[in-house]
C-alpha cells in the first residue's frame, strides 16, 4: 500500500489509521460505540488532512501546517473537504462523496455528549470511515 511521500503527510496518513484502529477496537472489544464514532471520526479529519499536504507543494506545508491545520475549523470535515478540493486534486466517486457527508456530522464537540452511544450508529460511521480510508490509500 503506497503511503504519502511527504514526512508531514505520513504522519496524518499514520494517526489515520491507527485512530481507525481504535475505534475498531473500542467497538468490538469494549463495546462503546460513542467512542468508536469519536476516533473514528479523527481518523477522517487526518486522512483529509494527509490528502490535502500530498495535493499542495511541499514548499507550502509549514505555512499550512501553522496556520490552516490550527483552530476549530481544521476539525470541520467539510471545510477539509472543501479545502482539499481548492488544492485542485481530484474530486471523489459519488459513494465515497456520499460517505463524506454522512460522516460529515462529526466533530470534535461529540466529546461532550453523554452515553454510550448506539452500536449499529457506531457500525455504519466506521464502515462509511473504512471505505474513506480505503478510497484514499489509492491516490498517494
Amino acid at each position: 500500500m503506497p503511503v504519502p511521500r511527504t514526512v508531514e503527510a505520513r504522519r496524518y496518513y499514520r494517526v489515520a489509521l491507527q485512530r481507525l484502529e481504535d475505534a475498531q477496537l473500542l467497538l468490538e472489544k469494549l463495546g462503546r460505540p460513542a467512542a468508536a464514532i469519536y476516533l473514528a471520526g479523527y481518523a477522517v479529519e487526518c486522512i483529509l488532512k494527509a490528502l490535502i499536504l500530498t495535493s499542495t507543494p511541499e514548499n507550502r506545508h509549514r505555512d499550512m501546517l501553522n496556520e490552516e491545520f490550527r483552530g476549530g475549523r481544521a476539525h470541520n470535515l467539510v471545510w477539509l473537504r472543501e479545502r482539499l478540493r481548492e488544492t485542485g486534486a481530484a474530486g471523489f466517486p459519488l459513494n465515497i462523496g456520499h460517505d463524506l457527508t454522512f460522516v460529515s456530522t462529526w466533530s470534535v464537540d461529540l466529546r461532550y455528549t453523554p452515553g454510550i452511544g448506539d452500536a449499529d450508529d457506531a457500525k455504519e460511521f466506521i464502515a462509511a470511515v473504512e471505505r474513506i480510508i480505503d478510497f484514499a490509500n489509492g491516490r498517494f
